[in-house]
């Protein structure tokens, strides 16, 4: 039973962590933003939560899937995500705007057939990993030392930068 209640949860929880994080304006969630856009082991560590939410997600599923094969396609996606380079390349992909809408028609469609709730977890959990990391244009305007000098003085004004996707 609590089985269950976590897989219905745990794709509605992540919905609802994106909603409240995104763009947010406070201080904890501004030197969030600072801290992955300057660190290169944030991101690291960042991707490998990831990495070990869905472990735990695929471990928890195993127990209650009617058959082994239905986590056969998230699994071969899940393989890819051990290496941080490759993660970081996924997300920096699903960071485009018409990547990430079609990608999220795609989990919410494979939502509705039941053998492949695992595949549309995984790829929810990979588009929330790619909204909350920090853009190519962000990680590159830090390194400059007035930006980095300006956004140490008001670590809030990198919000406005954190979500430039478009290249």
């Amino acid at each position: 039973m609590i089985t269950n209640s976590i897989h219905i949860l745990f794709p509605v929880l992540l919905f609802l962590f994106s909603l409240i994080g995104y763009k947010a304006a406070g201080k904890r969630i501004s030197k969030f933003y600072v801290s992955m856009a300057q660190r290169h082991s944030w991101r690291r560590f960042y991707t490998l939560m990831l990495l070990l939410i869905l472990l735990l997600f695929h471990f928890n599923y195993v127990n209650i899937a009617q058959s082994v094969y239905d986590l056969a396609p998230s699994s071969i996606a899940f393989i890819f995500l051990f290496s941080h380079g490759f993660t970081e390349r996924i997300i920096y992909y699903l960071q485009n705007r018409r990547t990430l809408f079609v990608s999220a028609i795609i989990a919410l469609i494979c939502g509705f057939i039941p053998f492949f709730l695992s595949t549309a977890v995984t790829i929810e959990a990979l588009l929330f990993g790619a909204i909350f990391y920090p853009s190519r244009k962000v990680r590159e305007r830090i390194s400059f030392p007035n930006y980095h000098k300006e956004i140490m003085e008001q670590p809030g004004d990198i919000r406005y930068f954190y979500y430039d996707w478009n290249d």
